[in-house]
């Protein structure tokens, strides 16, 4: 059978197995301008808790729930990335954040971010986030926080079983972010800290010194913040994954 195409719907909007839907306007016009389906023709729904379900399209905008199809569990470690928001690209980064398995994103007001927090558009980010996920066939739909300022991101107090870590340059005898996670013992979560062009500041790092934020780098040459953060995430991810494969591993 064909891969059904995917809508993402909250789950507070899902009444159960067999139920009518009221789609939204959006969700009305991709399945019927965009994908072209037609009354009785079937999709599936992703809940963005782990959750993909069966669905047929009905007449004047509704749809009927079908069965669950796959209830997915969360991976773990939980992936967070923490990035100062940048001029262009930010909303690449999301995209490709979601793509490379982010659990939660959130943005930061940082020093030397060049755009203004009134500029930011994160209903803009959380839609970049829900055609993401549809499009990468992912069942749980990462979490955008709000923009706070770097300084408050960074000084939260750290929670057991965290990994943090914050990119850097231009400082001497910095490790590998690869060797950390390599060296990394069984945690519940990692977490990244991107700047923004230009770097964090000297408060700011000075901050992420003090809440136990370990100093990171991503190789021999500086990158763009975009290029840093997915390529950050991309190693987390493969990780992450070797973790679980490893795990999945019978005992001898």
């Amino acid at each position: 059978m064909a891969e059904l195409r995917r809508v993402l719907i909250q789950p507070q909007r899902l009444a159960g197995c067999g139920q009518e839907l009221e789609l939204t306007s959006d969700e009305r016009h991709y399945l019927e301008k965009v994908l072209r389906l037609r009354s009785g023709s079937p999709f599936a729904i992703v809940d963005g808790q782990g959750g993909l379900h069966q669905a047929e399209l009905r007449s004047n905008g509704w749809a009927q729930q079908g069965k669950c199809l796959e209830q997915q569990q969360r991976q773990e470690p939980e992936l967070v990335l923490l990035m100062g928001v940048i001029r262009r690209d930010f909303e690449v980064v999301v995209r490709m954040a979601c793509e490379l398995g982010v659990d939660q994103i959130r943005p930061l007001q940082a020093q030397r971010s060049v755009v203004e927090p009134k500029s930011q558009r994160p209903q803009r980010w959380q839609s970049q986030l829900q055609e993401a996920c549809e499009q990468c066939e992912r069942l749980w739909l990462p979490q955008l926080e709000p923009l706070a300022s770097a300084s408050d991101g960074l000084s939260q107090a750290k929670a057991a079983g965290e990994l943090r870590c914050i990119g850097v340059t231009r400082e001497p005898d910095v490790p590998l972010f690869a060797e950390v996670l390599e060296a990394a013992p069984s945690l519940q979560r990692w977490q990244l800290a991107c700047g923004p062009e230009g770097g964090w500041t000297p408060e700011e790092r000075q901050a992420a010194a003090d809440h136990g934020w370990q100093p990171v780098s991503l190789g021999p040459t500086i990158l763009r913040a975009s290029t840093a953060a997915i390529s950050a995430l991309a190693l987390m991810q493969h990780h992450r994954q070797r973790l679980s494969a490893r795990d999945r591993q019978p005992s001898l």
